[in-house]
């Protein structure tokens, strides 16, 4: 993760050159003392050293995302995080975690566009262990599917769908040979329901639900949330949807849920004794 913080990672060869230098001038000055114990105690110093830096960097790194997820401060995480798309960074699950949140962000402020063609140009490089290419797979077909589904672009979103599912087989039988508790869970229940409502207007609001009360990221609740708010509304709820609409307008009014929600509201017909608007 430092390698997403050029300054903090120059410290850090910084950091470890003096400190090996100033081992250097003590045994240089000490001739008498056995070198084997300063080299050890040298050794253990300048782990804590790398490993205080790593654990700076992410915090850092969390610090960004919790701006974008939970602070809702799409632009101005994507000021700060955009430009580590040119990083050269050689780890490929990195390289692709940065793509994966910034495509998040570009989905928070409705450039599904944009994200779609971040996502589809990152080439899952084949590497020694086939499982993990398939979870980066994965993770990436998974949020294209999410794109597509957001632009309302069904054929798209199945094609996705498609492919997501037969990734989810795939993964299913790596992990049916590992211990029980060892086995991951793949998760394809959003963009299922999704493009259920999408296919035939229904979904499932308890599945929906469950994902928001689920997850501990405020982008992906006020996301989530507005599809159970057009199911609500596909099923003449309005009391809940409304309701539902009017909290995601005050918790995110200049991200894209928050516009459509705002738009949503104001496209319902008058109540009964109300004048229209």
């Amino acid at each position: 993760m430092i390698h997403l913080f050029p300054k903090r990672e120059k410290r850090l060869l910084i950091l470890c050159a003096c400190y090996l230098a100033l081992v250097g001038v003590y045994l240089a000055l000490n001739r008498a003392a056995n070198p084997i114990p300063v080299l050890l105690i040298a050794a253990v110093g300048l782990a804590i050293v790398v490993i205080s830096q790593y654990l700076t960097a992410f915090n850092m790194h969390s610090q960004l995302l919790a701006r974008l997820y939970n602070q809702l401060d799409a632009e101005g995480f994507l000021r700060d995080y955009e430009p580590k798309l040119q990083l050269p960074i050689r780890n490929q699950n990195i390289a692709l975690s940065v793509r994966l949140h910034t495509s998040n962000a570009y989905c928070a402020l409705g450039r599904f566009d944009e994200a779609i063609a971040l996502l589809s140009a990152f080439t899952v490089k084949p590497t020694k262990n086939a499982e993990d290419d398939l979870l980066s797979r994965f993770a990436i077909v998974s949020n294209l599917c999410y794109c597509a589904e957001q632009k309302n672009d069904l054929p798209a979103a199945r094609q996705y769908m498609d492919e997501l599912l037969a990734l989810k087989a795939k993964l299913e039988a790596m992990q049916a040979g590992k211990p029980e508790k060892k086995r991951m869970v793949f998760s394809t229940e959003l963009n299922e329901q999704c493009l259920s409502f999408l296919s035939t207007g229904k979904a499932d609001v308890g599945v929906l639900q469950r994902l928001v009360q689920s997850n501990t990221q405020q982008l992906h609740k006020i996301t989530i949330s507005l599809w159970i708010a057009r199911v609500y509304l596909s099923e003449n709820n309005r009391r809940e949807g409304e309701k539902l609409l009017a909290q995601i307008v005050k918790l995110a009014p200049d991200l894209y849920p928050g516009k459509v929600a705002a738009q949503l509201l104001a496209g319902l017909p008058a109540k009964s004794g109300e004048e229209p608007a």
